[in-house]
Order: structure tokens, then C-alpha cells, then sequence
């Protein structure tokens, strides 16, 4: 079984009791053989010499066992530094291993291919195309005229590597035409093969040409094996059961008694990437080397013998690890049992809430007296949301603990929502937030706003339906990718029900308990953790990790994260959403008053501050986790490289039975808590903002709650189709988010500012503003305007909008002579009842 303790006694009780008959994927290989593959890995490399030395290195690099490596090469780099052919080798590994330095080695391979005289150019491009780096770029010339020169082994290498990052169709059928070549000799094609094994991406006729080649080759190539081995390993699922691939397997299974390395090494890659279970035995075999190539007697024969035998066990350590990276996880039945009598909750809530509401101010506010405590939690689990629970582990796993360092300005948050923002909003009793607006610049600025907030709010929730879907539910549920839509549509049906059916009492209600599921599923995490890693402590660096980039401190908007960029992000984040963002308003007006508002707020910052600080420490409990046990990840994957995947993955592999279920449906709660929140305040601001302002002769419906619900089920279609477009966007969870969601919440709340802090705002200079500030953003954003990096989205627009608004605002009033500001409307507006405004 895969390996579950059991975080105390009772935990263990319980499970059994509840569980006893669920239970996780067994394990294709024990402890022992795996401890004997990682330990034959690590004899290899410390005690073998050259090419067997970097093959082994290059093994444990891919598969996470990282310890010791760029120590061996730093000290083999002072050795190998001036060896021809060798020192290539050195700089890949490094290349491979030490982040602060991958330039450099990379730097050092592309010189030596550029070297025309060198003798190890070969060996350079090859290199290159293994790291996946597109020599055009780092060689542009020289490789230019390599590929205008013979065909030989350098151009093969070459051509492979100025494939990288193109079309991976142009890179197969240019690698297959060198296969199916009968003019070229077999050294070629088998370099070709080795490309394509490496490479993959082969269409179904692509496949059966590639098998076909590989099929027909006569027994004496040396290429057949590594033709039998790429087409063995990309055969596409469709064709498994077929007799063409029967017989691909077959005869590459006869290579097992071979007398030669280089055929035993592809079989043992071949089936650690593709073979079946009892394929583990021929692996067995190969790493106890029992199946010995002959030695001749002189000295000489026997020291190579003796290496080969080395690189021949090394790969077949490599192959079982991997094979057992290829098990598949799934929950067990009792994961299965927790998540579906929680959604069942789910719309009990609905339906319960539903017969409570008698209009549209219990649906939108329920009835303006709730409870500032639960109200706060749910502020909290609204702007908290699925995206941060899954991002921020991931952004802590690949760039360290920076971003964390942004709660330290939550009390300056505080006060200024507190103490500038809040006394503003609670002066008047409206429905949409966006009615301050237009009481103080007109109407043309609340529909900018309305405009705005809607695309905000669009695009996130979009956000959270394609992130929820495709990170979390496809990894925990196992869920095939074909079905994305459909549970992307069955996640949104049910927070429309039980949204639609309850209103905000609904949505505050399972807010309060979603908050509780976010925080003990982060809490469980860390003791699980704990006790699998022995202690509390075990978990934490102890330094600062190379793959985390260099700290820095000071305020740079062309550096991705500061210290300072981090306080200066999270302050205008939270202000800015705070004091424009109809969700966060629609809280505060649902309390009685200021003090109470207050308070509302000071809960959210709290459980907020709390909350993040969990799932920082989630995300270094994670990733403490599989550095520990890296069989836990699939082939291919790193923790730097998928590190916004080890949280869903941890708790479908790392947590005991019925926990694994619970905190998925921690996750489909913070999903849901924040798409209710989400249908909510939108469909009150279309409500509001559009229907009744633009609709001639507006006669409410005889039956209200009828038609809230069906404007926030269209509200909730609208931002399924949206999410389908999110996909497009590139970059880690964090970025996407700030790159999409981020994109209107400087812009919207420069409209707040404006109308509440600037005494000469116009609005025609407000509006200017607002767009501007909405340029910046997405110049900023998909054109990376200025060199300015994505997360330095916010205070970068925000000061561009205020900027440009006030000095507008300031030449319309001086200049122009327009005496139609805010501070001359905000007068008026005491004086006259707003006609906008709603009882």
C-alpha cells in the first residue's frame, strides 16, 4: 500500500471505523527495491567515472533526488574543465542542477558549439537539444550553417535542438524524414531515433510509419532497438491493443539478452516509461546485472566492462523509479462519500434559505441585519477564494516565502478601509454600491463602474472555473480531460441552485462553514506532514533555496516579487478591492453600521492574515513532502516545475482516507463560496445598474425572487462559457490570476477615489482616468509595457489612473471652466434625494 500513518490513535479509529474498506492504490514497488534503485543511483555517480558519472547524475536530477549532485560536479567541474567532450557533460549537469548559475553552463555549451574547431561540437549540440534549448537563439550563425552543410551526426543534434520550442509537429516530421532516409547510415537514424524516443508528440500515422521502420530494420542495426524503443513509448492509447504494437513489443523484449550496452540501456528506458507491471522483472534483472556483457581479458576490456555494467544498472534504477512514478491515485470510496453528502449540504442550504426571503433586499442584503462575525467570514471566504487556496502553495513552492511578507501592511489595511473608506459607504443606504457614483460624478461614471466591476467579476469568476476544474478536480477527482466542460457545468449548476435558491443568507451561511473547511484543511496538511516528516519543524528550510531566485528587498517594478513589491501589492489589493468592489460593499451595508462594518472587516483581515499564513506553510509542508518522497510525482514533473500541482496532489496521495475527501471538498467550497458571492453581486448590479435604470416604465415583477434567479442563472452561463478562454492565458497560477482578475481592480476603485477624495473631480476627466488607468493595466499585463512585471499590475495602474484623473480633473475645473465636480454634486446631493437611489 502506498504509505498512510495515521495522525494519532483516534485518527486511526476512525478511519477504520468509517473507511475500513476503503483503500488507496497499492504499490507497484516496495520500499526496499526502491531504497536499492536510489542507492545503486547514488554508488554510480560517487564512485564511476565520465559519461557513466553524468548519466547517473542526470537520473537523479529528473527524478528529484537531487542530493549531492551539484556538490560531486563543482568538485568534477575543477577536473573537467579543460577535457574535451567530457566538460560538456559537467556543464549539463550543472546546467541542470544549480538555478543562480544555468546561464552560465548553458552559456559555456552554446560557446563550444560555436567553436568550429572544437571537437566536441557534437557533443555540445546534443546537449543543447537534451535542455531543450533552440540553438537559433544561442548560435544563430554557426547554426545556420550547420544546417545548410552535410547531413552527419552535428547536424542531426543540431536540427534537433533548433526544433526546440517550435512546432512539435514540424520537429517530428523533420526528425521521421531523417528515419525513413535509407541513404543515410545507421549511426544517423538511430541518432534520429533517439531524438524522436526523447522527443514524442507523433500522430497516429506518424506512430505506425515510425513503427513500421522500426519493424522492418534488419536484426544487425544498431538502430533498431532505438526505433522498437520510440515507437514503444509514444504508441497512442488507440493502438495499444493492436497486433502492430504486439509485435513492437515483442521484438524489443528480445534485446533483454543482449551483449550490448547501448540495446540494454533503451530497453530498460523503454519499459520504465511504457511497460506493464511484470515488465518490472526484466528491470530487476538488469540491475542486479545478471545479464553481464562479456569482458575480454586485458585490463582495459575489463575496466570498460566493469563501467558499462555501471551505466546498465544506473538505467535500470532510473526505469524502475520512473515506473513507479507512473502509478495512478484515486480516492477512495470514502473520499467519494465525504464530498457527495457535502454538496448534498450544499443545496439543503439553498432550499432552506429560499423560504426565508420575501424580496429583493433579503435576497441582495439579507434584510441589512446580519450577523458582523459571519459576515466577516464570509468577506473572508469570498475574497479568499479557491484561486488563493490553490496559488499561494504553489507560488511558495516555486518563488519562496515573498509574497507572504505582504500581510505584515494589514494594519495600515485596516485603517484605511476602517477609517477613510467604510464612514463613506455607510452614509448611504443603496443597493448597488455603485449608486455613490453617480450621486457624486453622474451617470456616466456609474455605468464605467458598472462596466468595470462587471468584467472584474466575470473574468474571475471565469478564472475560478477553469483554475478549480483543471488544477484541482481533474488531479484529485481523476478525472479524464475530456470532461472538463462537463464539470466546469455540474460545478456551476450547483452554486447557481443554491445561490439562486438562498440569496446572500445562503451565501453568508455556507461562507462561514466553507471558512472552517479551508483552515482545517490547510491545518490537517501541516500535521500530516509533520508526523510523516517526524517532527514540526522538519518541514521548514533551514535556508534560503536556490530555486527560489535571490531575496530582495527593495521597491522594483521590473523585478517579479520584492519584499517591497509585496507590501505595496497586497496594500493596494486589498484597499482597492475594499473600496470599489460591489462584494466586499454589499457586506458592509448588510450591517447595521460603521462600527459594525468595521468590525465585519476586522474579522475578513483577521482570517485572512491567519488563513494565508496556513497555506504559506502549507505550500513548504508540500514541498518538504516531495522532496522527502519524489515517487510521488509523476514522470517529468519537478516540484519547481509543477509546483502549483503538489497541493492537489498531496491530498490525493499524502492524506488517510475520508481527509483526502474532505479537503477536495474544501476546495470545491472555497469554489463555490466565492462563484455565490460572485452571482450575487453581479446580478444585483445588472439589477440595479441596467435593468431598472434602462428599462422604460420599470414595473418590479409580481413575483421578484423569480426574477433575481433567473438573472443570476444567466449571470452564472455567461461566466461558465467565460472561463473557457482563460486557458489562453500563460504563466504559474499566480500570475494568470493577477494577469486576468487584476486586470479592472486598480481602474474601478480610481473611479471610487475620485468621487470620494478628489473635491474638483469632473467626469469627463474621471472617466479619462478610469480608461487610462485600465490601458496601463493591460499594457502592463499581456506586453509587459516598460519592462514593469505582471505583479506590480495594481499600484502600477492605480498611480497611472489617479495621476492622469486628477490632473485632468484639475486643468477641466481651472482651465476649461467645468463647474460640475464632486464636491459641487456631493452638496447638492445633501440637500436633494439622489433619484437613483433605492428604499
Amino acid at each position: 500500500m502506498i504509505p498512510k500513518k495515521p495522525i494519532s490513535s483516534f485518527l486511526i479509529y476512525l478511519c477504520v471505523l468509517l473507511f475500513s474498506a476503503c483503500e488507496k492504490n497499492d504499490a507497484a514497488i516496495g520500499d526496499d527495491l526502491r531504497q536499492r534503485a536510489i542507492q545503486e543511483l547514488d554508488t554510480v555517480m560517487v564512485k564511476q567515472e565520465r559519461w557513466v558519472k553524468v548519466h547517473a547524475a542526470e537520473y537523479k536530477i529528473e527524478l528529484g533526488y537531487t542530493e549531492d549532485v551539484a556538490e560531486t560536479f563543482m568538485a568534477e567541474l575543477l577536473q573537467a574543465q579543460n577535457q574535451s567532450q567530457y566538460r560538456i557533460g559537467v556543464w549539463r549537469v550543472l546546467a541542470q542542477c544549480n538555478s543562480l548559475e544555468v546561464d552560465q553552463y548553458r552559456e559555456k555549451i552554446a560557446a563550444a558549439f560555436r567553436d568550429k574547431q572544437g571537437d566536441d561540437r557534437v557533443y555540445a549540440a546534443e546537449s543543447m537539444a537534451k535542455l531543450g534549448l533552440n540553438l537559433k537563439r544561442w548560435a544563430p550563425e554557426a547554426t545556420e550553417e550547420v544546417l545548410n552543410g552535410p547531413v552527419n551526426s552535428l547536424y542531426v543534434y543540431t536540427m534537433w535542438s533548433s526544433l526546440q520550442g517550435e512546432d512539435p509537429a514540424d520537429e517530428v516530421s523533420a526528425l521521421l524524414e531523417l528515419v525513413k532516409n535509407k541513404k543515410l547510415d545507421d549511426l544517423l537514424v538511430m541518432q534520429a531515433a533517439y531524438a524522436l524516443r526523447n522527443e514524442g508528440n507523433l500522430s497516429i500515422t506518424q506512430w505506425k510509419n515510425l513503427a513500421s521502420q522500426a519493424l522492418a530494420r534488419e536484426e544487425s542495426s544498431a538502430a533498431k532497438v532505438y526505433l522498437l524503443s520510440a515507437a514503444f513509448i509514444h504508441a497512442p492509447e488507440s493502438e495499444k491493443g493492436r497486433d502492430t504494437f504486439a509485435a513492437v513489443r515483442e521484438q524489443l523484449l528480445l534485446y533483454r539478452d543482449s551483449a550490448e550496452k547501448g540495446a540494454q540501456m533503451e530497453l530498460a528506458i523503454a519499459l520504465g516509461r511504457a511497460g506493464r507491471p511484470e515488465d518490472l522483472a526484466v528491470l530487476k534483472k538488469l540491475l542486479e546485472g545478471s545479464n553481464p556483457v562479456d569482458p575480454s581479458g586485458d585490463p582495459e576490456a575489463i575496466a570498460l566492462h566493469h563501467a558499462a555494467q555501471a551505466d546498465i544498472r544506473a538505467t535500470a534504477a532510473y526505469s524502475i523509479l520512473t515506473m513507479d512514478r507512473r502509478r495512478e491515485y484515486s480516492l477512495a470510496l470514502g473520499d467519494w462519500l465525504v464530498v457527495v453528502l457535502y454538496l448534498a449540504g450544499m443545496l439543503g442550504v439553498g432550499y432552506y434559505f429560499s423560504r426565508k426571503n420575501k424580496n429583493e433586499r433579503d435576497y441582495y442584503l439579507g434584510g441589512g441585519k446580519m450577523n458582523p462575525i459571519a459576515v466577516g467570514l464570509s468577506l473572508f471566504a469570498t475574497l479568499l477564494s479557491s484561486l488563493s487556496y490553490l496559488s499561494y502553495p504553489g507560488e511558495m513552492v516555486k518563488y519562496g516565502p515573498v509574497i507572504l511578507s505582504g500581510i505584515l501592511v494589514f494594519p495600515l489595511v485596516y485603517y484605511v478601509v476602517g477609517w477613510f473608506l467604510i464612514p463613506q459607504f455607510m452614509k448611504l443606504r443603496v443597493t448597488s454600491a455603485y449608486q455613490i457614483l453617480e450621486i457624486n460624478l453622474g451617470v456616466s461614471i456609474r455605468l464605467l463602474a458598472t462596466f468595470f466591476f462587471l468584467s472584474l467579476r466575470f473574468l474571475w469568476m471565469g478564472t475560478i472555473i477553469f483554475i478549480t476544474v483543471h488544477t484541482a478536480i481533474l488531479a484529485i477527482f481523476g478525472f479524464d480531460q475530456k470532461y472538463a466542460l462537463l464539470i466546469s457545468i455540474l460545478l456551476m449548476g450547483i452554486t447557481i441552485f443554491y445561490t439562486t435558491m438562498g440569496g446572500l443568507k445562503a451565501v453568508v451561511f455556507t461562507d462561514v462553514i466553507q471558512s472552517g473547511v479551508l483552515m482545517g484543511g490547510a491545518i490537517l496538511t501541516l500535521l500530516v506532514v509533520s508526523y510523516q516528516l517526524g517532527s514540526f519543524t522538519s518541514w521548514i528550510p533551514g535556508e534560503w533555496l536556490t530555486q527560489w531566485g535571490e531575496l530582495k528587498i527593495g521597491l522594483d517594478a521590473r523585478e517579479r516579487l520584492t519584499i517591497a513589491n509585496a507590501l505595496l501589492t497586497t496594500f493596494v489589493w486589498y484597499v482597492a478591492s475594499s473600496g470599489s468592489d460591489q462584494m466586499s460593499i454589499q457586506r458592509f451595508l448588510a450591517t447595521e453600521n460603521v462600527q459594525t462594518a468595521r468590525k465585519t472587516f476586522g474579522v475578513s483581515l483577521i482570517t485572512n492574515f491567519v488563513v494565508q499564513c496556513l497555506l504559506g506553510l502549507v505550500g513548504l509542508a508540500v514541498l518538504a513532502y516531495f522532496l522527502a518522497f519524489p515517487q510521488y510525482l509523476s514522470p517529468g514533473e519537478t516540484v519547481s516545475s509543477h509546483a502549483d500541482q503538489l497541493f492537489p496532489k498531496f491530498i490525493l496521495v499524502g492524506l488517510p482516507v475520508g481527509i483526502s475527501g474532505l479537503v477536495a471538498a474544501g476546495i470545491l467550497a472555497a469554489a463555490m463560496s466565492s462563484l455565490s458571492s460572485g452571482l450575487n453581486s453581479t446580478s444585483s448590479v445588472i439589477s440595479e445598474d441596467l435593468i431598472k435604470r434602462f428599462t422604460k416604465n420599470y414595473k418590479a415583477p409580481k413575483n421578484q425572487m423569480r426574477g433575481v434567479r433567473n438573472l443570476s442563472f444567466f449571470v452564472g452561463i455567461f461566466a461558465l462559457v467565460l472561463s473557457v478562454l482563460i486557458s489562453k492565458v500563460e504563466g504559474n497560477l499566480y500570475d494568470v490570476i493577477v494577469r486576468v482578475v487584476n486586470l479592472f481592480v486598480s481602474p474601478l476603485f480610481v473611479l471610487f477615489f475620485m468621487a470620494l477624495f478628489v473635491p474638483f473631480a469632473t467626469a469627463r476627466a474621471t472617466l479619462a482616468g478610469g480608461l487610462i488607468s485600465v490601458a496601463t493595466a493591460i499594457a502592463i499585463s499581456f506586453f509587459k509595457w516598460m519592462g514593469i512585471e505582471v505583479l506590480f499590475i495594481l499600484p502600477a495602474s492605480l498611480l497611472a489612473g489617479i495621476l492622469s484623473g486628477s490632473i485632468l480633473s484639475y486643468l477641466d475645473y481651472r482651465l476649461l471652466g467645468n463647474r460640475e465636480t464632486m464636491e459641487k454634486r456631493s452638496r447638492e446631493a445633501a440637500i436633494f434625494k439622489d433619484p437613483g437611489e433605492v428604499e
